[in-house]
């Protein structure tokens, strides 16, 4: 039995190799290796926060998020209307981690891009991914479960 539970806390240590990036707005796990980098987000705004890079260093992409503060809760519609997309095109909401909002997929010449648009009880997330057209699938795991993780500090 004892044995079982070393096993069992070895096995946790092991996976748990993730690092919590805390910004003002916002917290977001990510796994050992990856970096990020930080611009400042507009300054005549106080509700944009600043523009957060996430990528690795032997990755093919990078992942962009920012925060904006809202007052209240952004409705399903306007969260649709903020996403300038024909209504045409079929978004679907869904859930990620805290946050609900629509996802959608795009090539540009030899580029892919993954866009999010989330919204919580203090704002909205812009998410942007983009990688090389060739290798989209490579990292793309990762980049959801990062998104997943993303949680809005309360103010």
């Amino acid at each position: 039995m004892k044995s079982f539970i070393a096993i069992g806390i070895f096995g946790i240590t092991a996976i748990s190799n993730a690092e919590t990036l805390s910004f003002p707005s916002i917290r977001i796990e990510v796994e050992d290796g990856w970096v990020h980098s930080i611009e400042g987000g507009p300054q005549a705004s106080p509700e944009w926060g600043d523009l957060i890079s996430i990528y690795h260093p032997n990755g093919n992409g990078i992942l962009k998020v920012q925060f904006y503060s809202t007052p209240s809760l952004v409705s399903k519609d306007r969260l649709r209307n903020m996403t300038n997309m024909e209504w045409s095109t079929p978004l679907v909401w869904q859930n990620w981690g805290d946050n609900s909002g629509y996802q959608y997929d795009f090539w540009e010449r030899v580029s892919f891009f993954r866009q999010w648009w989330l919204a919580n009880d203090n704002g909205i997330i812009f998410i942007v991914y983009n990688s090389k057209n060739e290798s989209k699938d490579i990292e793309i795991d990762e980049i959801n479960e990062i998104v997943n993780s993303i949680t809005v500090n309360k103010p």
